[in-house]
């Protein structure tokens, strides 16, 4: 049986300059988020978009979740949250990257590229572990201003000749179906979209938002993250880059984290 991951990012990958208290420049974080969906989920995922649309108003057609208010906001997670998907995401904090930067030049395509990577591993470890049927699924980015074709290379040249064990997992996934999509062509990448913002939204300091982040949304799509055997997401569903006490997070949204519990996965179908 065929699925789909549909895959979007917030916040964004430059390196050069990055934002603080006392200037302005790139996000110091970066969130990429994959929605898996069989097809008939897609079926309902697009019918509860249409009926989102006529209750927040048919004169706005929203393409990012920032386009809505808080409310509206929690209440697409509540819905989303009750879909038959998998989320998945990961969260890198720049300022602990400065070496891996000049080693890749400060390519913010590189840096996209890996961060996709990471998160096609967590993607393909899912996979293959619950459904072999589902191995090899179509893959939808959100279309941006990037060279996919050498992403594919990338990704095609790592499951090729894995170094870390890790990346075995791409073995699932056929890098050649990666395609990339806007939202007014592709409805399903406002549910990644929603993913990436609640991982971002977590993590993102800024003097509108007075340093103080909302982990609601999260708490709210929470259930539906890949987990493991014990029902832990972090490792499974979320990857921090490259691990947790690296991201420099508050304490509250640290533990949230930590302590962040969903479904362990159903057993493999051969």
């Amino acid at each position: 049986m065929a699925c789909t991951v549909f895959i979007d990012e917030s916040g964004d990958t430059g390196f050069t300059k990055i934002r603080n208290n006392s200037a302005g420049g790139s996000s110091p974080y970066m969130a990429m988020s994959a929605v898996v969906l069989q097809p008939a989920s897609q079926i309902a995922a697009r019918q509860l978009l249409d009926e989102l649309q006529e209750e927040f108003g048919k004169t706005k057609k929203w393409r990012h979740a920032t386009d809505l208010n808080h409310n509206q906001r929690v209440y697409f997670c509540k819905k989303a949250s009750e879909l038959n998907v998998r989320f998945f995401g990961v969260i890198s904090y720049k300022p602990t990257m400065r070496e891996y930067a000049s080693k890749i030049e400060w390519s913010p395509h590189k840096f996209y590229n890996k961060c996709a990577k990471y998160l096609l591993e967590l993607v393909g470890r899912y996979l293959a572990n619950v459904d072999e049927s589902l191995t090899e699924p179509r893959i939808v980015f959100e279309e941006r201003n990037h060279d996919y074709d050498a992403m594919i290379r990338y990704i095609a040249k790592v499951k090729d000749n894995p170094i870390y064990p890790q990346s075995n997992s791409l073995a699932a996934i056929n890098p050649f179906s990666i395609t990339r999509k806007n939202k007014d062509e592709e409805d399903l990448l406002r549910l990644a979209d929603l993913v990436s913002h609640a991982l971002y939204s977590c993590v993102n300091k800024t003097p509108d938002n007075f340093g103080i982040v909302e982990t609601r949304y999260l708490r709210e799509l929470s259930s539906k993250f890949a987990a493991d055997s014990s029902g832990r997401v972090l490792g499974s569903g979320i990857k921090c880059i490259h691990k947790l006490e690296e991201l420099s997070l508050d304490d509250e949204t640290n533990e949230f984290l930590k302590k962040m519990r969903a479904m362990p996965p159903p057993r493999k179908r051969h």
